[in-house]
């Protein structure tokens, strides 16, 4: 496995970790995600918490597969990855032509509606995974130096982390409207 894998695998578990835990780590965390899902009309009502149950196992299975050290096991992984990240951006993109107004659950709870920055953040990280996916398919090249992993790794994991705050940091380059004083 190369470099650029392990970054791969450092960016994609540690936000797939973050989403798992955001929807399912507190207290109707995991309800107020299959409700979010409702208004997307994606699936039937009756289905919604099956679906809902069935995207944080996706993303958790991601996760185990991307810590695993067997190459097999990476790539199922990564393709896994691959799939969830280009069927949530057709979903988003699906709800945003619509003009559905969906509050972002994707990382747990969020103030924002799902937007254009969804669909792309989300495109970006379907073709990352689908070319870790690729380099990984195309067998071993380079990426023997252990210290050199762990760092890859390290920084694809920080990336991940500023992925799942995403929304933060484009608000912080929004206009400010004005204050109204008297």
């Amino acid at each position: 496995m190369n470099y650029f894998t392990y970054g791969v695998r450092g960016l994609l578990t540690v936000m797939f970790l973050i989403a798992v835990v955001g929807k399912a780590g507190r207290a109707g965390a995991f309800s107020a995600f299959a409700d979010s899902l409702r208004p997307l009309a994606v699936v039937p009502g009756p289905a919604v918490r099956a679906v809902a149950l069935a995207v944080v196992a996706g993303e958790g299975a991601v996760c185990l597969a991307l810590v695993l050290p067997y190459t097999p096991v990476t790539l199922v992984g990564l393709l896994a990855a691959t799939l969830l990240l280009a069927v949530f951006a057709v979903v988003i993109a699906r709800s945003v032509g619509r003009g559905t107004t969906v509050h972002c659950r994707c990382f747990g709870r969020s103030a924002d509606p799902l937007g254009r920055v969804h669909v792309v953040r989300n495109g970006l990280l379907a073709s990352v995974a689908g070319v870790g996916a690729a380099v990984v398919a195309a067998g071993p090249a380079g990426g023997s130096n252990p210290a050199m992993a762990a760092v890859a790794w390290c920084a694809g994991a920080v990336a991940g982390g500023l992925v799942t705050v995403l929304e933060d940091l484009v608000s912080l380059f929004r206009p400010v409207a004005p204050s109204v004083t008297e």
